[in-house]
């Protein structure tokens, strides 16, 4: 059996994906997430008052705040102007956004969404197309108290980052588990964020530290080593789907 982390929402569509495609796993929610609707209306507020160059949106739990800013741009926007280049941190958010964006008026430039190579903060500054940041002004679509890694790095480069935090996650009293199971069951663990990975080892104790770990980036493959997690891999994306072909090419499940 696997178990796998996701927050609340996407639980039970990670837990149908996993099913779906044959694996046996257990999901485990250790946190809910809570929209901050003030902050949406400042991006707004933003926008009529300041020319964006590029808008970075940095989960599937953003994108509902970039797609109303997006369309505030479209609405005041004169035929053949130029809209905002629009990064997404991964595979999920960019099919996220292109599908609640797929209205664009044809008098308007086309909308340009674009993934790193590798899905992380680190993977966005790494891009090529913001080495010449300087002067630019860049909006960053994110969740209240994630990490700075991408304003600090952009600002260093020269440019003018403003971050709007239009949600934020809410520890859990206790796990919710998609299903009931015991921890000698469990041959493998999927943690997709840092904060969930710690938040499950508080939950369970040591005794998931010695069990093969898989998670989406180095940063938080280092945490879990230094936790005494003693097997750690690393997927470059978070999707269910990526996850799930990571673990039938590498895991013998």
């Amino acid at each position: 059996m696997l178990l796998f982390t996701r927050p609340l929402p996407k639980l039970a569509s990670s837990a149908k994906a996993f099913d779906a495609a044959g694996l046996d796993a257990v999901g485990a929610a250790t946190c809910d997430i809570v929209y901050v609707k003030s902050e949406r209306n400042a991006i707004s507020t933003f926008l009529a008052e300041t020319r964006v160059d590029v808008i970075i949106v940095t989960s599937v739990y953003a994108v509902d705040a970039a797609e109303d800013a997006v369309q505030s741009l479209i609405e005041k926007a004169v035929p053949n102007s130029s809209l905002p280049l629009i990064i997404a941190v991964g595979d999920a958010t960019a099919k996220k956004l292109h599908h609640a964006l797929c209205a664009i008026p044809q008098q308007i430039s086309p909308l340009v969404i674009l993934t790193p190579e590798i899905h992380t903060s680190e993977g966005i500054l790494a891009m090529p197309l913001l080495n010449e940041a300087k002067g630019k002004q860049v909006v960053i679509i994110k969740g209240e108290g994630g990490r700075q890694l991408i304003a600090d790095g952009l600002t260093a480069k020269g440019a003018s980052c403003q971050s709007f935090c239009v949600y934020r996650t809410e520890q859990l009293t206790d796990p919710i588990y998609t299903k009931c199971w015991k921890v000698e069951d469990v041959r493998g663990i999927i943690a997709t964020s840092e904060a969930m990975a710690m938040q499950l080892i508080h939950s369970q104790g040591h005794a998931i530290l010695s069990l093969p770990w898989l998670t989406v980036s180095e940063r938080i493959a280092v945490s879990l080593r230094k936790r005494g997690v003693t097997e750690v891999f690393v997927c470059h994306r978070a999707t269910d789907q990526a996850l799930i072909a990571w673990v039938k090419d590498n895991w013998e499940y």
